[in-house]
């Protein structure tokens, strides 16, 4: 009785020890499948290659560009110099469609950031990223509507003053920067002018 239960327990133990090394084994990779780590080839000593196959290789790297696309999340083009708040331009809001529900009022101890984005002509551009910090345009960005407009509530400052990056950026247009530091409800108009 006690060698068959020394054997149940060495069997479990092995079990245990599968186990282990499987999770060991699936935890890097389930990592690397979400994004969380990465990993690259280590070359080993043996695989040298000859010099020949090295060029032929540069060379067919060098001819054959590849086209990546801009990952979500990617910080977005800083142009050369913020602009601050009296930059804004004036705009004459357009009238809202007659089916358009209403914009809902900041929550108490909260700051409407708002405004409108329009071209050089005074047109409304309808969604525009409002780039917030340095990440770059994500799916939960504040975009302009039909008219051009977009808002962003922001904490009220009581103790702490906290400045404030937005980029406005659509493509064929040029990156907007505002750099600001709200003591208030603010409206901040951009005109967004093609890329040449």
């Amino acid at each position: 009785m006690g060698a068959r239960l020394r054997g149940d327990h060495a069997r479990w133990g092995i079990g245990i020890i599968a186990v282990l090394f499987f999770l060991l084994g699936a935890v890097p990779l389930a990592l690397s499948g979400a994004g969380l780590l990465t990993a690259s080839p280590v070359p080993s000593a043996g695989a040298i290659a000859s010099p020949t196959v090295a060029a032929a290789t540069s060379q067919a790297e060098a001819t054959a560009p590849v086209a990546v696309a801009t990952p979500e999340g990617t910080p977005a083009p800083k142009p050369s110099e913020a602009v601050d708040t009296s930059s804004s331009v004036s705009v004459t809001p357009p009238s809202p469609p007659p089916a358009a529900t209403a914009t809902p009022s900041p929550q108490p101890g909260l700051w409407r950031v708002e405004g409108y984005v329009v071209d050089e002509s005074g047109n409304p551009l309808k969604n525009v990223c409002v780039v917030v910090g340095p990440h770059g345009c994500q799916k939960f960005s504040p975009h302009t509507d039909e008219r051009g407009h977009y808002f962003l509530d922001v904490a009220a400052a009581t103790t702490v003053n906290t400045s404030f990056d937005f980029y406005f950026e659509t493509p064929g247009r040029e990156t907007v920067w505002w750099h600001f530091t709200p003591t208030g409800p603010i409206e901040f108009n951009v005109v967004l002018k093609p890329t040449s």
